[in-house]
């Protein structure tokens, strides 16, 4: 015992403010934060008080001098919650630019820079288009950067709302001195505290005294109940323990007062801040696709420019030419437009979910939805309505639903439930209270007047709940026989045992055993059903042993509390969302499995998994909380394998956290689901983290990554569908962008191993990337979603970017694509007298300024500044025949597999984007300024159809394609070779 008192004291020397084991800052955090994982060891709940006012040196009559808690101040800091060692705004704001994709948009810019200093620095005349490339690149990252950086900057101020729970005043008592003005952030350990209603708890203190004192712990334990709390023996478990009242939890009745036992960053609350502050979340499915996609770039890129270099150097090229070669080179293979791509596909993904109650705060955790594979679903709000309601009574031998009327003929049962009742009714008829009293007055709403029945019966004296005696008593003044009437409410077998007589059909009949087990198989019968259930009894006090002004003394007892009259049952639930049980129904047939992890006892939340369809067998596994204290990792991970259907009870916030971090383990993408603060951690360590928007705490909404603002499961479903459907439309872009990499790397290796004149410019290609595709490519997230998206198991092995895709986009239709623009700008050159076979080998005379005689192949003469403005009508054609069939092939990507027949042109986004992608090509080509700008040219009009043949030849091919993919054609060789 005295070891685990001992190992609190070294915690809390790693938690002073003066970094007393000179830990650098990044290892003092995980350090910290290795503690914080661990579940709380102490007993200072379960030593006897006297010993513990020794180990606290403080007196609970004087409490601590002014002195000492000056230098336990100085020494422990103050009692606030201290924030982890962050990122500053300019480290956070470089973090969120040099991530992911922009790490090689970054490098295309520095390459782009750098080959026009090169040339500024080796010619008199350099051109500006790598200048401008480079510009538009950085652009580009700085833009969806900030993005990335408003998130990250917004998940940094988590400690904030931590912060906004704790009161400011509290009253404590220092040299027998009582001061109500005392600063809670001077509190420091064994400093003895006053507590009454309304006031929220200044630290964790155990309870010395109290009269019906009850807490609402909601914002540590998610269960709204309040709970009483008083000088009483303690349990093990020290968050279950009434004798100890929370940092943050409100008092909601009575008064206390009590020692402080911890403070600031150790208490119970300090603990779920700092987990939820210090956690990192894991990497989202598409940010790891992203990057896995980068190195695979990089990769190609790099061998590419090493065999372009290589090939220079043989071919004869000065070193300087090689290098702006190999940059070039490099450049062609960035897709530029994934990343504003995939930025804008998600951002209207999470508009258009937002109308369906869903707000998305990381762009990301849409789509990681989508690869979901677990949901660790929190029990109250979430898969319940979190309205308790009074949905069965039981009087002697008979089971009433709250549909039936029959029972409201016992007016007895209805006056002992409006009397013992500490519910209250405010304004417009809107009750105040603890949950279950507001349930039983709003039921009896239905039946009676409560109101009524309070001015005819006034309150005379009342015994609070205690957790002790499990019961509460009030006793009520009836002015119509001018008598004295005592009513009780508590936990059946406390009531049953003061019982004596049992209401039947409006008389009273001796309680005999029989009588005493039927009730308890009904109490039985209903908390399998997940109700609570609360008894009641009453008695008629006799007028002659308790007149009109009979002293009632609540405090020592001098009116009977036994030989009662039974009078009956309660049973109470938080019912279950009518469209959850549906909702999970098709959450499993997407292959996700549901786990319900609450605060809640074991039995409620078993029966409530049982209704919403989590249990579907009576082999479901429940786990306690104390269960869980008691396995390892391993045990653990082997539980959460063996069993498929599981639900966690009374679960603790570093629990909740163990369970994610379990099945994150097992390889899955977790979502976590949430309201409270003791979320926070499990929230924050998720895939996905889900919050609460109408009972959701202001943490538990700053920890998630998505917020429900209808707090219903069946959102989810929802969600995961979208996500699905996002990723599956993303394949779609990405395949899209990626075709048009092949018309434009292609030319550059022509112009550099065969020496033409370079058929399409950096210009240009920087049209095609961030221009002309930008738009059809957003545009294929607005398709449908396909029929089988929620048929098929969460995607564990289909990457962003697969071989299959790579295939089909540089070995199938890229290269069509680049035939298409070869043609194109082979018809130009050769309608102007320059014909293919002559090309080859020209360029050093072409891009020479000194020579102003090249000839043609039918021997005419061509000068510098003729050459170089027929070359920018062979790039217009180029360019222009890139457009046709990047149009062709955005029709073509709206499908992986159907047919274009089947599915038609029903998206009208799309349908404006390639009208757009026209357009801009027109504009590109004929406005003044603009074509000079792009290095284009006004072309004539036939060239516009010189595309067309390989748009159709490629519309056929992949028709052709994807109906051998339907049929499994050819032994399935364009399934294996070509389906993405």
């Amino acid at each position: 015992m005295k070891s685990r008192s001992s190992s609190l004291s070294s915690i809390s020397d790693l938690f002073r403010p003066n970094n007393p084991r000179k830990l650098r800052s990044k290892d003092l955090s995980y350090t910290r934060l290795s503690v914080l994982k661990k579940e709380i060891e102490t007993d200072t709940h379960l030593i006897p008080l006297k010993d513990l006012y020794a180990i606290l040196g403080t007196d609970p009559v004087n409490g601590l001098s002014n002195e000492k808690a000056k230098e336990l101040l100085d020494y422990y800091g103050p009692n606030t919650l201290t924030p982890p060692s962050h990122f500053t705004w300019s480290r956070l704001l470089f973090k969120s630019l040099c991530t992911g994709f922009s790490i090689l948009i970054w490098l295309g810019a520095l390459l782009c820079l750098s080959a026009y200093v090169i040339e500024l620095s080796t010619k008199l005349d350099p051109s500006p288009d790598n200048l401008y490339l480079g510009c538009v690149l950085i652009a580009v990252d700085l833009i969806c950067g900030m993005f990335s950086f408003i998130q990250n900057y917004k998940s940094s101020k988590i400690m904030k709302t931590f912060n906004s729970m704790i009161p400011i005043y509290t009253t404590c008592l220092r040299d027998g001195v009582l001061n109500r003005e005392t600063q809670v952030q001077d509190l420091v350990r064994g400093d003895i505290v006053y507590v009454e209603i309304g006031d929220i708890i200044p630290a964790d203190i155990r309870i010395i005294d109290s009269k019906g004192f009850k807490v609402d712990n909601s914002s540590l334990t998610g269960e709204c109940v309040a709970v009483p709390r008083s000088n009483t023996d303690g349990s093990d478990n020290i968050l279950e323990s009434p004798n100890v009242a929370f940092f943050s939890a409100l008092c909601v009745e009575g008064w206390a007062k009590g020692v402080v036992l911890c403070c600031g960053d150790l208490t119970a609350l300090g603990r779920v801040a700092g987990l939820a502050a210090r956690l990192q979340p894991a990497p989202s499915p598409l940010s790891i696709e992203i990057k896995r996609f980068m190195r695979c770039m990089s990769t190609w890129a790099l061998l590419l420019g090493i065999f372009i270099a290589s090939a220079s150097i043989t071919l004869g090229y000065p070193f300087i030419q090689t290098t702006i070669f190999v940059i070039g080179i490099i450049v062609a293979n960035i897709p530029e437009g994934l990343q504003p791509t995939i930025t804008a596909s998600l951002t209207l993904t999470a508009k258009s979910m937002v109308q369906r109650k869903c707000l998305v705060k990381n762009l990301e955790a849409i789509e990681a939805l989508g690869a979901c594979t677990t949901i660790c679903s929190d029990k109250t709000g979430t898969l319940t309505e979190n309205k308790m309601s009074v949905r069965h009574i039981w009087t002697w031998n008979k089971y009433y639903s709250v549909l039936d009327k029959d029972f409201l003929t016992w007016n007895s049962l209805k006056i002992c439930g409006a009397l013992c009742n500490n519910a209250s009714v405010v304004k417009d008829g809107v009750v105040r209270g603890d949950a279950s009293e507001k349930a039983i007055l709003n039921f009896l709403y239905n039946c009676c007047d409560p109101v009524t029945i309070r001015e005819r019966y006034p309150k005379v004296a009342e015994i609070p709940f205690n957790s002790a005696n499990k019961y509460q008593i009030s006793i009520h003044l009836d002015k119509m026989s001018s008598t004295n009437l005592l009513v009780m409410k508590g936990a059946p077998e406390y009531i049953l045992s003061r019982c004596v007589t049992v209401a039947f059909h409006n008389k009273s009949i001796n309680m005999t055993d029989d009588i005493k087990e039927a009730a308890y198989k009904a109490t039985e019968n209903l908390a399998n059903t997940g109700e609570r259930i609360l008894a009641f009894a009453d008695c008629d006090l006799d007028s002659n042993i308790y007149p009109l002004n009979y002293p009632f003394d609540s405090e020592n007892v001098n009116f009977p509390i036994d030989k009662l009259r039974f009078l009956g049952l309660f049973g109470l639930k938080d019912p279950p969302r009518e469209e959850v049980r549906s909702a999970i129904e098709r959450v499993r047939e997407a292959g996700v499995r549901v786990m319900m992890v609450t605060g809640d006892h074991p039995a409620t939340a078993r029966a409530i998994a049982s209704e919403v369809g989590i249990a579907t067998t009576r082999s479901c596994h429940v786990v306690t909380g104390t269960e869980l204290r008691n396995m390892s990792p391993d045990l653990l991970y082997l539980t959460l394998e063996k069993h498929y259907e599981i639900v966690f009870a009374r679960t603790s916030p570093t629990q909740k956290l163990q369970i994610v971090e379990a099945c994150q383990r097992q390889g899955g993408v977790v979502a976590v689901t949430g309201d409270g603060v003791n979320d926070a951690p499990a929230l924050r360590r998720a895939d996905i983290g889900i919050s609460m928007g109408i009972a959701g705490s202001q943490v538990s909404k700053q920890t998630a990554d998505i917020i429900l603002m209808d707090d219903n499961f069946a959102t989810i479903v929802t969600g995961i569908e979208e996500g699905r459907k996002i990723f599956d439309n993303l394949k779609k872009s990405v395949c899209y962008i990626l075709i048009s990499n092949v018309p434009e790397i292609l030319p550059v290796l022509m112009f550099i191993l065969f020496s033409i004149p370079l058929p399409l410019g950096v210009m240009t290609i920087l049209c095609v990337d961030l221009g002309t595709d930008m738009w059809p490519a957003v545009s294929l997230s607005h398709e449908q979603t396909e029929q089988d998206v929620m048929a098929r198991p969460p995607r564990t092995s289909d990457p962003l970017v697969s071989g299959r895709m790579l295939c089909l986009v540089y070995l199938h239709l890229g290269l069509i694509e680049f035939c298409a623009g070869m043609f194109a700008y082979f018809i130009v050159m050769a309608e102007h007298g320059f014909y293919p076979s002559q090309l080859f080998g020209i360029r050093q005379q072409w891009d020479s300024e000194a020579v102003s005689d090249v000839q043609d192949s039918l021997g005419q003469e061509w000068t510098y500044a003729e050459r170089k403005e027929l070359e920018r009508a062979c790039q217009a054609a180029y360019f222009v025949a890139v457009v046709i069939s990047q149009m062709m092939n955005g029709i073509i990507c709206k499908t992986r597999f159907n047919s274009l027949f089947h599915v038609g042109m029903k998206n009208n986004v799309l349908n404006m984007g390639l009208i757009f992608e026209f357009s801009l090509a027109c504009i590109v080509c004929y406005v003044p300024g603009i074509n000079t700008f792009f290095r284009t040219y006004p072309l004539r009009l036939k060239w516009w159809f010189l595309a067309l043949p390989f748009a159709v030849l490629m519309f056929v091919f992949d028709e052709f394609r994807k109906y051998c993919i339907r049929r499994e054609m050819f032994g399935g060789w364009f399934n294996n070779l070509t389906l993405y």
